[in-house]
């Protein structure tokens, strides 16, 4: 049988000497760690004597505020701790659902942003102004505008299991507004100069990885993934089946991921360079000499970077070449629809508005056929007022 809560009207007293206050007390349901319901004794300060000068105005204030409590639809807040609930509720039940990448970094989000603010926190307690404000700070301490954007998203998702659970009644999170975007850092062009200049000045194996990454489109993790039997040189063709994340392996990022590309001339020439003589089937393409993946970190770090930086590019990593071929691709063309599944994208609008890029060569050229359907006569410089008029036919 369903427990009635009990209807509460809650206890009123006066405190201080100088300027006395009421101060009105009550018991609130809560749900406690284990899922275990309790109560917690609520006081709060109603306001100054002087404003509130009768008994009778200090119950009606306490009634008002009690409404919440007393109303049949009310739900207890809990009083996990926000550390608590992550470990004991959250990554129990969502984490044996998340690929190894996504469980890394929830753990960084959590480890790094969320807990050191929050993790003592009771998620009752967490608002939105405490969110917001948390927000803002991080922003200040000069993390980019994507990084916090990230932590929002980790904290608003979290924030919302507790309130699918019932422990909560709202998401703060959901309330705050990602802080203004300070000045962003100018990734390099993509064009086939910048894309050309930056792999012929790489070291092995970052040469070939770039090579490839730029003329197939595959993710980082992706073609560090690959195996020698996934790849059909003669009939030209590599077929996507893993990726690959600090060394664990998992299934493609998403479903149209799991992919089958076309390889050309270069490509073929380059994955031939690389196989072995007696290449085993199984084996990695890309590999250290215990047999293990490659490491996309110390690559970029060790290889990637410090080749940028002496060709003065900024904003490039293995995804810039990603970018790169999806460019190229637009440039040359391409359908949205075979630069989708090509990539492997799930949606056309991801592979429209966030990979395709402008290339300069072509900006200019279309700027230039819009001055030629506009016409001469409009690069002339009017010399004395109202001459203007006379060139416009």
């Amino acid at each position: 049988m369903t427990r009635r809560r009990c209807f509460q009207e809650g206890s009123l007293f006066k405190r201080g000497t100088r300027k006395k206050v009421w101060v009105a007390r009550w018991w609130e349901p809560v749900i406690g760690p284990g899922n275990v319901p309790g109560r917690i004794r609520r006081s709060e300060v109603l306001g100054a004597v002087a404003d509130i000068p009768t008994i009778r105005e200090a119950r009606q204030r306490l009634s008002d505020l009690l409404h919440r409590v007393n109303s049949g639809d009310y739900r207890p807040q809990a009083i996990w701790t926000f550390r608590s609930f992550v470990e004991d509720r959250w990554k129990p039940e969502v984490y044996p659902t998340l690929k190894f990448s996504t469980k890394k970094y929830y753990d960084n989000m959590i480890d790094a942003h969320l807990n050191p603010a929050f993790g003592d926190t009771q998620l009752r307690q967490i608002t939105r102004e405490a969110a917001q404000g948390f927000l803002i700070a991080k922003t200040k301490s000069g993390l980019s505008s994507k990084t916090v954007s990230l932590i929002r998203t980790a904290f608003g998702t979290i924030i919302g299991a507790a309130v699918m659970q019932d422990l909560l009644t709202d998401n703060p999170v959901l309330k705050t507004r990602l802080p203004k975007r300070g000045l962003v850092k100018e990734r390099a062009t993509i064009d086939p100069e910048s894309v050309i200049a930056l792999i012929e000045k790489l070291p092995e194996p970052s040469r070939s990885i770039a090579s490839l990454l730029a003329m197939t489109g595959l993710r980082i993790g992706e073609l560090l993934a690959l195996r020698w039997q996934d790849i059909d040189l003669e009939s030209g063709f590599l077929s996507v089946r893993q990726t690959v994340y600090e060394g664990h392996f998992d299934e493609p990022k998403t479903r149209q991921s799991k992919r089958r590309i076309p390889l050309g001339p270069k490509r073929v020439e380059i994955l031939a360079a690389l196989k072995p003589t007696k290449a085993v089937p199984t084996g990695l393409v890309f590999s250290a000499r215990n047999g293990s993946p490659l490491s996309r970190r110390n690559l970029l770090n060790r290889q990637l970077k410090p080749t940028c930086e002496k060709l003065n590019l900024t904003g490039v990593n293995w995804h810039w070449f990603r970018h790169a071929h999806a460019t190229m691709l637009d440039s040359v063309g391409a359908p949205v629809g075979t630069t989708q599944a090509l990539l492997g994208h799930s949606s056309s609008e991801i592979t429209r508005g966030t990979y395709i890029h402008s290339v300069p060569a072509d900006a200019r050229r279309v700027v230039g056929d819009v001055e030629k359907l506009i016409g001469p006569k409009w690069t002339q410089v009017p010399s004395q007022p109202g001459m203007a008029s006379s060139l416009i036919q």
